[in-house]
């Protein structure tokens, strides 16, 4: 069973990938806007979620590298 925080990561991490195809809809920031006030998801937790949903599509580490710093530049 997964924990409720972590599922949330991970969506707020899928929804980064999405930005940065530019393919972010109005409900993906509802959703973002949402996910950014709740205290369970952590910087941390999202950067965790997004390096495990990058390494499974296996993308390059350079490009989860690179998304991190354009999301943290931000």
């Amino acid at each position: 069973m997964r924990d409720a925080s972590w599922v949330k990561a991970r969506i707020a991490a899928r929804i980064l990938l999405r930005q940065d195809c530019g393919k972010v809809t109005a409900r993906d920031r509802r959703l973002a806007s949402r996910l950014a006030e709740d205290r369970a998801v952590t910087d941390r937790l999202i950067d965790q979620a997004l390096a495990s949903i990058c390494a499974e599509k296996g993308l390059p580490a350079a490009h989860y590298h690179a998304l991190l710093r354009r999301t943290l530049a931000a």
